[in-house]
């Protein structure tokens, strides 16, 4: 039998936890709100990109597979540097897809915080992000969002890419692609994929940057 005084002292420590409010863990994400991008480190800059084809560097924010890496722009073995086309605003890495025929990212966005905007119908998205690859090769990226419900089913699916060489002017140089929309209701989250898959030579020559996903409530 517990003692009195143990007794009364448990009491005394579940009520101060009962009326204490509940802190947000530090590496939670934030929850969703309007007008800005909702995908974490879409850009690459949550770390120094690797400096060469040799090395990979994981990105922050996103499950991956296969070397997909965040790459400086400019780093050694051809990559896109500061003066390809390509974003205005490309801070100092991108994402390429290292010495693998395949590489992929992932990550999923919780989106209940919006549950009545999307539910009434009235919630639209701007869904863009920057693509492309090597001179001539066709090694390229593929980014999608798939709109799902709160059981995960995919309700709706947004792609874009691949860049072709043609399209680059069989350049090296990025090409920024955008889809407007409207989520649909029940939406409950939102998975962000980069596919980056190799054509020809060693390195996995596709370039992906500036991922974003922003959504906006049309009331």
């Amino acid at each position: 039998m517990m003692e009195p005084m143990r007794t009364l002292s448990l009491l005394a420590t579940l009520m101060l936890f009962a009326g204490t409010p509940m802190i947000a863990r530090a590496d939670a994400p934030p929850a969703a709100t309007y007008g800005t991008n909702l995908v974490i480190n879409g850009d690459a800059e949550s770390e120094l990109g690797a400096p060469d084809n040799n090395a990979v560097v994981k990105p922050t924010g996103w499950e991956t597979t296969g070397q997909f890496t965040a790459v400086q722009y400019g780093a050694s073995g051809g990559f896109p540097d500061l003066k390809t086309p390509g974003p205005d605003n490309r801070g100092k890495s991108l994402f390429e897809g290292g010495n693998v025929a395949k590489s992929t990212a992932q990550q999923t966005i919780a989106l209940g915080a919006l549950s009545t905007g999307i539910d009434a119908g009235t919630v639209t998205y701007n869904f863009s992000a920057w693509i492309g690859g090597w001179q001539s090769q066709g090694d390229n990226g593929v980014v999608s969002v798939q709109f799902r419900d709160a059981a995960g089913a995919t309700l709706a699916t947004s792609a874009l890419g691949p860049v072709t060489p043609s399209q680059r002017n069989t350049t090296t140089s990025l090409i920024k692609g955008s889809r407007l929309g409207k989520v649909p209701k029940g939406t409950r989250s939102a998975l962000i994929s980069i596919v980056i898959s190799r054509v020809t030579g060693t390195y996995n020559d596709g370039s992906v940057d500036d991922v974003a996903l922003v959504l906006h409530n049309g009331t």
